[in-house]
């Protein structure tokens, strides 16, 4: 009888301290529209303050650099979009992270004050690509054929009469998603690829500091706010996380 005893209480023990029985991070990627917040009535700032609010995080992620995260407001207003800005300064009873990154060479240090208008680092080069690619008849007509001004048009719509909810039921990340492939095999071999690798990487860049983050807080919940056309890499590569659990639904009121 006691080793009946025994052995249960094992099995029960067992469990406890088993991961599959583990509390789950709760993990909510919440698309924000940076500026779009200001015309969107649907879903404005004080949505994205309510989210928070009845999210009630541990830690609140965001698209800032992990290194600039302590940054005064004037340098972060330069870099990075108003919503990252405004929430990385409220809620001060959660934790704070950076999820975002702008190329290797500036990793780790603040970004110079002509950052933006520089063609020669790694984000530079990057924006510059794309006015150039945007130039070029051939790259144009086949972004045409491929769809790719109907597929921004499509999101540009949703972006500015939605709500959260009905920007995470899958659709807007199903649009980036088909926008991605297309544009990799309009660039690929052509002297704009380095404009889509950059594009990806950092897309990829993000998603692995949201998983990091999520890993190292086991058991927290934590609201990530990112860019809506980063978002789809983010919740694939999260989805695939045994001890997350993704919110898709939110409060905004």
């Amino acid at each position: 009888m006691k080793l009946k005893l025994f052995l249960a209480s094992m099995l029960m023990l067992s469990q406890l301290i088993s991961p599959s029985f583990a509390q789950k991070t709760e993990l909510l990627i919440l698309p924000t529209i940076h500026a779009g917040h200001k015309k969107n009535v649907n879903y404005n700032f004080n949505h994205v303050r309510n989210i928070i609010k009845n999210f009630k995080p541990d830690i609140i992620a965001l698209e800032i650099r992990p290194e600039d995260l302590d940054q005064d407001t004037i340098y972060l207003h330069k870099f990075y979009n108003p919503e990252m800005v405004m929430f990385l300064k409220e809620f001060p009873e959660a934790g704070k992270a950076g999820i975002d990154f702008m190329g290797a060479d500036v990793a780790g240090k603040p970004l110079p004050e002509n950052f933006l208008k520089d063609t020669v680092n790694e984000f530079g080069k990057f924006r510059l690509m794309n006015q150039k690619l945007m130039r070029d008849s051939a790259i144009v007509k086949a972004r045409i054929e491929k769809g790719l001004p109907d597929l921004i048009s499509k999101r540009g719509k949703m972006m500015a009469g939605l709500g959260a909810n009905d920007l995470m039921t899958g659709k807007y990340d199903a649009l980036t998603e088909e926008f991605t492939v297309s544009q990799a095999k309009i660039l690929r071999n052509t002297p704009y690829q380095y404009y889509d690798d950059f594009q990806v990487m950092r897309d990829q860049r993000i998603a692995d500091n949201v998983k990091a983050i999520a890993k190292k807080n086991k058991g927290k919940r934590i609201i990530v706010l990112t860019g809506a056309n980063h978002r789809n890499r983010a919740v694939k590569l999260l989805a695939k996380v045994k001890s997350v659990n993704l919110v898709n639904q939110v409060q905004d009121n």
